[in-house]
């Protein structure tokens, strides 16, 4: 699991310049949790050998619940911070002391407790697809035995279970309340047997076992990997950050606030996550036009002062400056359309060697300029038979590492 260290910057950078954690999504962060999310539930399932079907509602359930929890978990992690913007006299913080304080929220949000949902998430999905299976196959295998952790730390809680052989039919009552990974980090499993079930004296003497919060559920009849009892969550509609009362009359604010709570099914979250969705949607449309508008370039000559050499752009470079991910994403494909007088005022840096060319280029050449306040960098290849074209623009100081010295 790989969480992008660049989109944690920029989401910390966003808060702190005054994001209204309150009541939206932040995009970004929401989109790289949920392809962290979904990733793990396609692991999970895959591990399951669960096989999609045409119009598969359960795997439209997964996807549309892991757009919830990220949603819900972002705005978790976005309030948490900007707790700590102001100091004890009600003063914004310097950034750096922001940083300072919150280094805890970010560490354990999207490293620790980031690792423990992903690896439930894989392990809930696994079962879930185990349990279609078992209620496929219920006339064959119509029960199931309760089998022992593979974690060389066993599950107190659980050990009852397993050590018992613990077996019962597909349908019985207790798997709507106990069933493997109700626990985190839980590595029990089910296996279908036709096995005769347990006696009645076998079940009384199991022990309480109370599953830990936001996995009560069992995934593999609802499709929620993690349940909307979690910390992350609200208590209740009325305490819910995104239902907005602006515009609603008081008799239908009553009706709201003590309607039974359905995370997964509001029109309210649905309509956050509806305009963190429509950003994305507004950049790709608006890199179509650009990409469009920026033809005029391949046959324009840039010409830097500091560099004796006419420079090209061409259609693959046109596509790689708008593919690469950038700090100020929408300010970087939009810097496009005014490449020709921003590389007359770049400042050349000089040659770059760099183990990864591609055997066609012979050197990179590193062109500083300013974007949004910020130092980025044009990349130049010059190529083997003489020609200089426009790779790709970074803005990733790692890039400087490569510059020959005089």
């Amino acid at each position: 699991m790989n969480f992008s260290a660049d989109i944690l910057e920029d989401f910390l950078r966003t808060v702190y310049e005054g994001f209204d954690t309150s009541y939206e999504i932040e995009p970004r962060m929401w989109r790289e949790l949920l392809r962290i999310l979904n990733q793990a539930a396609a692991q999970g399932l895959a591990d399951g050998r669960y096989r999609p079907r045409h119009n598969d509602d359960f795997l439209r359930a997964i996807k549309h619940n892991n757009e919830v929890f990220a949603a819900f978990k972002v705005h978790a992690m976005g309030e948490a911070m900007s707790s700590k913007l102001l100091d004890e006299k009600g003063n914004l913080k310097p950034f750096k002391q922001w940083l300072n304080d919150v280094k805890g929220i970010s560490s354990h949000q999207v490293g620790a407790w980031l690792d423990t949902e992903y690896n439930t998430a894989v392990l809930r999905a696994h079962a879930a697809a185990d349990w279609k299976e078992f209620e496929r196959n219920k006339d064959v295998m119509p029960n199931l035995r309760w089998m022992p952790t593979t974690s060389p730390h066993a599950e107190k809680v659980h050990r009852a279970f397993w050590e018992k052989k613990l077996t019962l039919p597909v349908e019985h009552p207790f798997w709507a309340k106990h069933h493997p990974q109700d626990r985190w980090n839980c590595q029990c499993s089910l296996e279908a047997t036709d096995d005769l079930a347990s006696d009645d004296e076998v079940m009384k003497d199991l022990p309480e076992a109370r599953p830990h919060r936001g996995l009560e559920n069992n995934p593999g009849k609802d499709g929620k990997l993690i349940n909307d009892t979690h910390p992350y969550f609200p208590k209740n509609c009325g305490s819910c950050p995104f239902y907005k009362s602006r515009g609603i009359n008081n008799r239908l604010k009553k009706v709201f606030n003590n309607r039974k709570k359905d995370c997964f099914d509001c029109p309210f979250i649905d309509g956050c996550i509806d305009r963190a969705k429509q950003v994305k949607s507004l950049l790709r449309e608006r890199t179509k036009e650009i990409r469009k508008e920026a033809e005029y370039l391949k046959e324009t000559p840039l010409i830097n002062k500091d560099f004796k050499n006419e420079v090209f752009i061409h259609g693959a470079g046109i596509k790689e400056w708008l593919n690469q991910p950038h700090k100020y994403y929408r300010e970087k494909n939009e810097l496009l359309l005014r490449l020709v007088e921003t590389f007359n005022k770049a400042q050349y840096l000089g040659p770059a060697m760099n183990k990864k060319l591609r055997p066609d280029v012979a050197s990179n050449h590193i062109f500083e300029i300013e974007l949004c306040g910020e130092k980025s960098w044009i990349i130049v290849h010059e190529m083997k038979w003489g020609e200089f074209k426009v790779h790709s623009i970074s803005d990733s100081k790692n890039i400087k590492k490569h510059i020959q010295k005089e």
